[in-house]
């Protein structure tokens, strides 16, 4: 099922991922599934401007790890986090390593934005141990082709 789930008030809508990474004889049947989801993630995104991915083929200890070294990174002094920034004269996409939102921002208040480091987009810190290297979430989330 590609569509969002039924979303009351108030609750986070849900798009299935599976027709994405679906593959058989039946082109035409994938081919559907595939375009169904696109129109739930397109809705999902138009009317709420998030949702859950679900069954998007990343292992949850993968999900995990990276949730382990995002709260470990949030937690070091600003010095620290400083470090995460852009390299100097890179041409990244989107600005590069961490910042703070203005304290009148209704939205999140510290952020990074970390591209592959094969790139050479940004700096990482050196700690928390591991947030460099952890390339396994990376290559699990590349393989979803999205």
């Amino acid at each position: 099922m590609a569509a969002t789930n039924n979303v009351g008030a108030g609750a986070l809508p849900v798009v299935d991922l599976a027709p994405f990474l679906a593959t058989g004889d039946d082109e035409g049947g994938v081919a559907r599934a595939s375009a169904s989801a696109t129109g739930a993630v397109r809705e999902a995104c138009r009317d709420y401007g998030f949702f859950r991915a679900v069954n998007h083929g990343v292992p949850a200890e993968l999900m995990a790890r990276a949730l382990e070294l995002s709260a470990a990174f949030f937690a070091l002094p600003d010095e620290e986090k400083a470090k995460a920034r852009p390299v100097e004269g890179s041409e990244a996409p989107l600005p590069a390593g961490y910042a703070r939102q203005p304290a009148h921002s209704a939205d999140k208040n510290e952020y990074l934005l970390a591209f592959d480091p094969q790139l050479g987009f940004n700096l990482y810190p050196d700690e928390p141990s591991g947030f460099r290297s952890h390339q396994e979430l990376k290559t699990a989330i590349t393989r979803l082709k999205l």
